[in-house]
């Protein structure tokens, strides 16, 4: 065979793969939502990732990905269906206790759907879509088996399950009837299977979401009256509203958007949607992705509470509940803005849940309404809190990422966590590059700057960014388009970049700002463009919310983070089933600036021919390096420093 011949057969491997990921979506839904999309994301197979630590976090979870076992995953699934397993089961949250609720069997299996799909989406590799198939398959085993659409592994579900619909409910968080977070794990298989279906055009996903979803609705939802829903949905039940709304979406049966409707949490949604701030002390992760259920129920019924609940919702954790790495809470629950200054000693810092999830959120509110304010939190999210949560030997997901000074992190083990923060963290690299770009009508906007391609098939475009960010300040753009047109380009305005330049083709055009927070370029364009970015950064700080004097330090959209040395750290950084890291620094070693705030950026030095590495030129700090926190791992650090000489303090 020559290499020509072979070359063009796998031209047309590749074309026929992008085509039809790129038409399933459309293929596939047979309702449009009510509220229409301002925005719209790419497919992931028309966006790839070029050379930076986001593709490296990428190969790592797929490498993953190809590591873990099916049938390990799907151990549980084939018990509770009458039928031997294939494999062993993984330790920890899969088998083993937690905290006295028992294992949450079976709960890695639905993030597995989800993460594969993304991922063979985003890179074509065809072993995942082996994988996944064979996942697909077993499962239709064991609903046939089971012969009711009962899909989950958790021990005694149906018997747990014919409890609740006879009315015995006893809901704490985590658990219904002793059982942890059972429905939970109904909603993260509905929507891996969801992925499945519309992602990688896998028809056989349907039926099997439609049979577990029929299921619950039929054997227990319409048993129940609202008030015991109501009473169910105290327990953790993650997004369940949404996969609810997602099977009217892809089947047109309305029972599926009044089950979503019966499952919105009225003790969110209702005081969300008068403005107030209720969150103190409620368990953060359980509670965002109700938000977004109640934004994709608003797009499909235009019920404008839920909308209201949803944008002030994100308001508020934003606004009042975030860490300058963008990640919130700490041991997992809200807390007052004034005790932040607290919460910052303790070890169990932000939840990696949390964030994936509050960027789902954003994705959501984003698609409605477009603009940079939720552009820059997801950057500051994903550069800072994502990017850094994942170690960069195994590519393992931490739980906490602690905020107290001098503090460390602990990842996940390959085999013998699977914690949720690893159910999520699998999630992650697969979809890296759903936000870089969006559209809105004929315009193309750039949200992230983050090297990468994309290609709009219906416009004839392609679009590229190459750059090093932060090591230059030069952002390289290419635009090439089948024929010459006039369109708009949309480039995102940093708030933290001042004097930025643009030059076309070697010629320098004015910037003008939209209503949105973009930079507009609007010309014909010509069938090959570049365009180069110059986008000036600086040192600048951040203050602790509720608490000025705390201070973070950030260059450009990272946060530098002071390289703290390595005394006193656990033999190992891969923990099992202890996930936090508990060996506690002494405070009077970490550093305090005896200098006014303003002051700071004055003292912060590059080292020479380090363009990403820091020295702070005060004698205290002659031993601490800055650095971007995702290139700091297995050693202690410091987020956030005392200001003007006070000494910290448990």
């Amino acid at each position: 065979m020559s290499i020509v011949f072979r070359k063009s057969i796998w031209l047309v491997v590749i074309c026929v793969f992008y085509l039809s990921v790129h038409q399933n979506y459309a293929q596939h839904i047979k309702v449009r939502p009510v509220v229409k999309p301002q925005a719209t994301y790419f497919p992931l197979n028309e966006v790839t990732l070029l050379d930076s630590p986001f593709k490296d976090l990428q190969q790592k979870g797929l490498d993953y990905l190809l590591w873990l076992n099916p049938d390990s995953l799907l151990h549980f699934y084939r018990i509770e269906a009458g039928l031997p397993p294939k494999a062993g089961a993984y330790a920890g949250w899969e088998s083993q206790d937690v905290w006295g609720a028992g294992p949450l069997r079976g709960g890695f299996l639905g993030f597995y759907l989800s993460s594969v799909s993304m991922m063979y989406q985003a890179t074509g590799n065809r072993e995942l879509l082996k994988r996944l198939r064979y996942v697909l398959k077993e499962l239709t085993t064991c609903q046939n088996a089971g012969k009711d659409g009962f899909l989950l592994g958790v021990k005694d579900g149906r018997e747990l399950f014919r409890q609740v619909a006879s009315g015995k409910i006893e809901t704490d968080n985590p658990t219904v009837n002793a059982a942890w977070a059972p429905v939970y794990l109904i909603n993260k298989m509905l929507l891996g299977l969801s992925a499945a279906y519309v992602q990688c055009g896998q028809k056989e996903a349907l039926p099997i979401m439609v049979r577990l979803a029929d299921w619950f609705g039929h054997e227990v939802l319409d048993k129940l009256t609202d008030a015991q829903i109501q009473k169910l949905l105290i327990c953790e039940h993650g997004s369940i509203n949404e996969s609810y709304v997602e099977a009217y979406e892809l089947t047109g049966q309305k029972r599926f958007l009044e089950w979503a409707r019966r499952l919105n949490d009225e003790a969110m949604w209702i005081p969300l949607s008068q403005g107030k701030d209720i969150l103190f002390g409620w368990h953060a992760n359980t509670q965002i992705p109700k938000f977004t259920g109640f934004e994709k129920y608003y797009t499909f019924t235009g019920d404008k509470r839920f909308a209201v609940a949803a944008r002030n919702f994100w308001d508020i954790v934003t606004n009042n509940h975030t860490w300058v790495i963008g990640g919130n809470s700490t041991g997992e629950h809200f807390f007052p803005k004034e005790t932040f200054s607290e919460k910052l000693l303790q070890i169990g810092g932000p939840e990696t849940c949390n964030s994936v999830n509050m960027l789902r959120l954003t994705e959501a509110l984003f698609a409605v309404e477009p603009d940079a304010v939720k552009s820059a939190y997801y950057e500051r999210v994903l550069f800072n809190h994502i990017l850094s949560a994942y170690d960069p030997v195994k590519g393992m997901c931490c739980y906490f990422t602690p905020m107290r000074p001098g503090h460390y992190r602990i990842y996940a083990s390959r085999d013998s966590s699977f914690w949720c923060c690893g159910h999520t963290g699998l999630e992650s690299p697969a979809k890296l590059g759903k936000f870089i770009y969006s559209r809105q009508g004929n315009d193309l906007l750039v949200n992230l700057f983050i090297p990468s391609s994309v290609s709009w098939k219906e416009q004839g475009i392609r679009f590229v960014q190459q750059h090093c960010l932060p090591e230059n300040d030069s952002v390289r753009f290419t635009l090439t388009i089948r024929n010459k047109k006039k369109f708009r380009l949309r480039i995102r305005r940093p708030a933290w970049t001042q004097g930025a330049t643009l030059t076309i083709d070697g010629e320098e055009v004015s910037l003008a700002t939209d209503a949105l927070g973009y930079w507009i370029v609007e010309r014909e364009w010509n069938n090959r463009n570049t365009l180069v970015l110059h986008l000036p950064m600086k040192i600048y700080t951040e203050a602790l919310p509720g608490n000025p004097t705390y201070q973070a330090m950030l260059y450009g959209p990272y946060v530098l983070v002071g390289r703290m040395g390595c005394e006193d750290l656990p033999h190992s950084f891969w923990s099992t089933m202890d996930n936090t890291a508990r060996n506690i620094t002494d405070l009077n070693k970490v550093p305090t600036f005896p200098v006014s705030v303003e002051s700071i950026p004055s003292f912060i030095k590059r080292e020479p021919g380090q363009p990403l590495r820091f020295r702070i030129t005060l004698n205290s700090f002659d031993k601490v390096t800055l650095e971007p926190f995702h290139k700091i791992h297995f050693e202690r650090y410091a987020v956030y420093w005392k200001v003007n000489g006070e000494e910290l303090k448990d």
